[in-house]
Formats: C-alpha cells, structure tokens, sequence
C-alpha cells in the first residue's frame, strides 16, 4: 500500500540510497549470510568487491563506517576482522555531547549517573535474589587495596571498578559490564581526580556497605548502599569539579 503525502496529496519520492550506504548493508548482509563470528577474518578487498558487486572504493568506505562503529576491526598488515563488541562507539558519542553541554554539564552528568545507579541497583538486586555470590575473598582484598588508597586521599577509578566487576561476575552478563564501562570512561574523562581525605574515606565505607548487604543477602540494604555509594558521585558533580581542556 502506498501511503500519500497529506498536505499535496502525491506520493513521496523515494529516498535513493548512497553508494556508500549499500555498500554497508550489503557487507552486513554478507557477513551474517556467512555465519561468521567475532574475530574471523574477511576476504581480501578484491574478493568482497566481486562477493558484493561494488567498487573499490564504495567497499573502502563501507569498511571505514563499518569500522567507527566497532563492527569491524582493521590490522594494519593483517587484514580486516569482524569487531569485538565494546561499546566504545556509545561512550564516544556520549562523551563529546556531555562536552557540547557545557552550559548545563552538571544536569547532563547527573542524568548518566541516574541512569548509572539504576542499572547497578538492578543488577545488585539480581545478584542477591538469584542467591548467587561472588568471591568474598578477592573482594575483601580489594577493599583492603580501596582503604590504603582512602588514607593517601582518593581511591582510584581503577580500583572502584575493579570492585563492581568482581562484585558482578557471578552474573555472567558481559553487556552490562561493557555498559558500566561505557559509563565509568565518561566520568574518567569529565570528572577530576581531587585530593580528598573524608570523601575518600566515606568512599570505602559505602562499598564494604554494599558487601555486607550481598553477604546478608539483604536486597533493599543494597540498593540503599548504592545509593549512598552515588552521593559520592552527585557531590563531584554539584561541585562541578570537571575537567577542561
């Protein structure tokens, strides 16, 4: 059925399609029909220009797209692969237009940490109600690692990761770790490191809060830990403590 446009009463144009965007449907199209996987290696680029029925260099700019993307990886001298998923691309783009808000910034970084403290809520709660546990033992060690940095005056960004991995592992959901670390490379990048004792210290004190509700097994603790865990976050960002280059 061909719908008409309301206001003349004619049939849209139909929007042609780029060289270059056919191109990347197309080699889309062929690497799903292929089976293949991440990591496998595509043709060389006269095989995949035969295999698709296009140009040279409408393939070249389909792999550049492909490539921003993360569908593709390109080894120079190696060849080109099917991408590893990362995330890279979404923490790229939201990166720059936290940037671009340099008006508002601090709205803008409070609207990713709300969405930030949602998902780990949820997946704390997830933790706890599949009665699954993580390893009490390594996490300890990391706290141990995260109160000798509290004393020094900040605890690392490395090390507060570290925590929310191993604390999640049990999961077995890679996505919502690669979401976490889309978020924890937005803060890296706008958000100063600040010499801080007390913020330090309440630091560590709310994640071994957080682990003594896993280990109690106490859902509604939890989200209350991560909660108190995020003021640390909101207070940067009310203080707009942000980096500028």
């Amino acid at each position: 059925m061909t719908l008409l446009n309301k206001h003349s009463g004619q049939v849209p144009t139909k929007i042609r399609e780029s060289r270059t965007d056919g191109a990347v449907h197309s080699l889309r199209d062929w690497i799903f029909a292929r089976g293949l996987r991440t990591g496998d290696l595509l043709p060389s680029e006269s095989e995949l220009c035969a295999e698709l029925n296009v140009g040279r260099n409408s393939l070249r700019e389909a792999v550049r797209t492909l490539r921003a993307t993360g569908v593709l990886e390109v080894k120079q001298g190696a060849g080109t692969y099917v991408g590893i998923l990362s995330l890279k691309s979404m923490s790229d783009e939201l990166i720059f237009h936290s940037r671009l808000a340099v008006d508002d910034q601090a709205s803008y970084l409070r609207y990713l940490a709300e969405v930030r403290e949602s998902l780990e809520q949820g997946l704390i709660t997830n933790l706890i109600t599949e009665g699954l546990k993580p390893d009490f033992e390594v996490l300890e060690k990391i706290l141990e690692q995260m109160d000798e940095e509290a004393k020094s005056g900040f605890v690392t960004s490395a090390t507060d990761r570290k925590f929310h991995e191993e604390l999640l592992a049990p999961l077995n959901n890679p996505i919502s770790i690669l979401l976490l670390q889309v978020f924890w490379r937005i803060f890296d990048e706008l958000l100063d490191s600040r010499y801080d004792p007390v913020a330090a210290g309440k630091t560590a004190d709310r994640h071994h809060a957080i682990l003594l509700a896993i280990k109690s097994a106490d859902p509604r603790g939890a989200r209350i830990a991560v909660n108190s865990h995020f003021d640390g976050l909101r207070n940067r960002i009310g203080s707009r403590d942000f980096k500028i280059d």
